[in-house]
């Protein structure tokens, strides 16, 4: 009879990732004022904080394709700097939806390259 050996923790893994030398000094400035414990606490915060986004219900506004289209224009009129995803965001509306239609206003010269 074997008896299976259960770890008192969880199984755990590792991802390495590269990050800009402003954002590497930025999380060792968090890290010195006491905020975070190490680097790799920050990171695992930041991820934990990211995956409770996903988490959260996500409200899509159902109106036709011709409201869609003028909200978006007059979102991009009014706001400078912007990405399909900001756009979505903001206006409560599936992301793939407004990269269509600013990729359409683009071709009918309504928009410039956002």
């Amino acid at each position: 009879m074997s008896a299976e050996v259960k770890s008192k923790h969880p199984v755990s893994k590792s991802v390495s990732t590269k990050l800009a030398q402003q954002e590497y000094n930025r999380i060792n400035e968090l890290v010195a004022e006491g905020l975070f414990l190490n680097s790799a606490d920050f990171v695992r915060e930041s991820i934990r904080e990211k995956l409770k986004t996903y988490d959260e219900e996500i409200v899509i506004r159902n109106i036709s394709y011709i409201q869609m289209k003028e909200e978006i224009i007059n979102y991009v009129k009014k706001n400078s700097e912007v990405d399909a995803v900001d756009i979505a965001d903001d206006l409560l509306l599936n992301v793939f939806e407004v990269n269509k239609i600013l990729v359409e206003l683009i071709k009918e010269g309504i928009l410039g390259e956002v």
